[in-house]
């Protein structure tokens, strides 16, 4: 028990910067046109900064072959949930347009706003270069099949592949590049990143307490669609992830638990901004956001202790 008070503990921390957010809105602190300049913020600089800098490291080659595991690992848990929420959806007899919705919201975590500052709670600037990997394969099949997803299927939208390769991932990639090779960011260029970076983890969360409180979260009550959701996505989808995990014991440790962890994240943050931009249920999308992230304010300390205290021994 004292353990998992622990992990909450550190976990429930980064919360306190969700309330921060969630009071900020309701005292008009924030507002609508606040959280796009933020969430830009976000996007364009200090996560791109929080990225490289915590992947420049002078990892092993151990670490090198656990980062290359964890993106496998990451491209074929979010598939496999995809394919789990699509068989879901047809036992539900969802019209097309909700089934699309709820395969997207459930499938794709928030592995950015939410997975990076857990990770680095937990597992420190290693944790976020695993959590960075992870993050690329999540993102890749994010933003094709994600946005396939919400598309209008009766009149097909051409891809952006800007959205694809975005800043983020690029940053991914250039992290990944540095780690392998082993170069170094020269210190006068690493300390102003390292610096820009390490705001990622307050803007961001204030962010989702943001947008909690825009929400109207009486309309969540009643919805079994949206309970549905919260239930695979905070906790089936951690568990098919931990039965995997187990089933792999000659792993690294840290790596089979970062695996589990960012499947436990609640539903992606930025997925009601693409619902909306591609005329999907947005708000179908939007509740189950909002559901998923109160519930993992629960969730996410549980599983944290469960992995590090009590299975991946």
């Amino acid at each position: 028990m004292q353990e998992l008070l622990s992990v909450g503990v550190q976990v429930g921390a980064l919360f306190f910067f969700v309330a921060l957010g969630f009071l900020g809105r309701r005292r008009q602190i924030l507002n609508t046109q606040g959280d796009k300049v933020i969430s830009d913020i976000i996007f364009y600089f200090t996560m791109p900064a929080l990225t490289v800098t915590s992947m420049n490291l002078k990892v092993s080659a151990a670490e090198l072959t656990n980062a290359w595991l964890i993106l496998a690992a990451s491209l074929i848990l979010v598939l496999l949930s995809y394919v789990l929420t699509i068989l879901v959806a047809a036992a539900l007899h969802l019209s097309p347009r909700t089934a699309f919705a709820f395969q997207f919201a459930t499938a794709f975590g928030n592995v950015a706003y939410l997975g990076f500052p857990v990770a680095y709670i937990l597992f420190g600037r290693l944790g976020i270069f695993y959590a960075a990997m992870y993050a690329l394969g999540h993102n890749l099949l994010f933003w094709t099949l994600g946005v396939w997803l919400m598309q209008d299927h009766g009149q097909q939208k051409t891809l952006d592949w800007r959205q694809i390769f975005n800043i983020n991932v690029l940053a991914i990639v250039l992290g990944f590049a540095l780690a392998l090779l082993r170069w170094q960011i020269p210190e006068l260029i690493f300390h102003p990143l390292d610096s820009l970076g390490q705001a990622t983890v307050p803007l961001a969360l204030l962010l989702v307490g943001s947008m909690l409180a825009e929400s109207p979260l009486g309309t969540l009550a009643g919805n079994k669609i949206v309970y549905l959701m919260t239930i695979i996505r905070l906790l089936i989808f951690p568990a098919l992830a931990l039965l995997v995990m187990v089933l792999l014991p000659s792993w690294d440790k840290m790596a089979r638990s970062l695996i589990i962890i960012q499947m436990a994240m609640p539903a992606a943050a930025i997925a009601p901004a693409v619902a909306r931009k591609y005329d999907g249920d947005y708000n179908l999308v939007s509740e189950g956001v909002v559901a998923t992230t109160l519930l993992s304010l629960l969730t996410i300390p549980l599983w944290a202790w469960l992995v590090n205290y009590q299975i991946m021994t």
